[in-house]
């Protein structure tokens, strides 16, 4: 015989509506913080701790707005604040980690006459930014 929900007691049915409302309430709590480290680290391979600090000593800040990074306050460039939420950037590249680290290795190389500057970046500094990029919700 089936049991409908109907047909339970209002303490069971109470109970599997508080369960119901608690494991919701987990899945959606990582929609609500500002970051997911673990994600950005396990999409890029990076460290996204590190990463804030150098997109810091770079001072990146000084023209984007970046969240979580002091003193990120730019005004004279894209926010990057939830990059891990867009489908492309610049209008023309996938946002992925790939094409993001390529991007700042190089952006001259890839949109010439942009006014991000090329820095100097070893393949290890690209990722670390790129893993903090992408923890931004």
């Amino acid at each position: 015989m089936k049991t409908r929900i109907s047909n339970l007691p209002a303490l069971q049915k109470l109970t599997i509506f508080v369960l119901l409302m608690f494991f919701l309430a987990l899945t959606a709590c990582n929609w609500f913080r500002d970051f997911d480290f673990a994600r950005g680290a396990r999409v890029t391979g990076g460290d996204p701790e590190a990463g804030r600090k150098k997109l810091s000593m770079r001072a990146c800040g000084s023209c984007h707005f970046i969240p979580g990074v002091p003193r990120a306050e730019g005004k004279s460039a894209p926010s990057l604040a939830g990059w891990s939420g867009r489908s492309t950037f610049l209008n023309k590249f996938a946002n992925t980690p790939a094409e993001l680290e390529k991007w700042l290795d190089k952006p001259s190389h890839r949109k010439p006459g942009t006014n991000m500057p090329d820095i100097t970046l070893s393949p290890q500094d690209a990722r670390d930014m790129t893993a903090y990029l992408f923890s931004i919700n």
